[in-house]
């Protein structure tokens, strides 16, 4: 089955709909601070953060977040989350490949993004998409400290 979706700028509005869509262990405050985060490194052109949503006759739905941060020495790919009901339909990879080519627009070295060792499912797409594993690090991501596997792709110059 085919999800038509599009990409676009997350908003502080859309909080209400990602918590409940995607984090619901997070309160609706938490969503929006992080949702105002991305707004502003968007803002200081310092990366950016991005629903993915469809439509239907019922209206818009959100369906995952992801975010592209620029640090000093490369990007990184965070908070990267689809409701389960759309996993493995291709609109974490589409999230992905977008912040790769944009990566490449801004002309970066590399991109990285962390899983948590606990979540094998992502590691899996990350590794497919040609992610390479760089180092483990623990990290407390929520349920206490844990490893978290950081992988890099190095980008092509453009």
């Amino acid at each position: 089955m085919t999800i038509n979706f599009r990409l676009r700028p997350a908003l502080p509005s859309d909080a209400p709909a990602l918590q409940e869509a995607c984090w619901p262990d997070r309160s609706v405050e938490a969503v929006m601070e992080l949702l105002k985060r991305a707004e502003g490194i968007a803002r200081r052109r310092r990366g950016l953060g991005i629903v993915a949503e469809t439509f239907d006759e019922s209206g818009s739905r959100v369906l995952a977040y992801g975010q592209l941060t620029l640090w000093p020495q490369t990007s990184e790919i965070s908070d990267l989350v689809v409701t389960a009901d759309m996993w493995s339909k291709g609109i974490g990879s589409a999230i992905i490949h977008f912040f790769i080519e944009q990566a490449q627009n801004w002309s970066l070295p590399s991109v990285e993004i962390g899983a948590a060792l606990s979540n094998p499912r992502a590691l899996a797409l990350y590794r497919r998409l040609g992610f390479k594993d760089d180092r483990t690090i623990a990290l407390d991501i929520g349920n206490g400290l844990e490893p978290v596997i950081y992988l890099v792709m190095e980008l092509q110059k453009q």
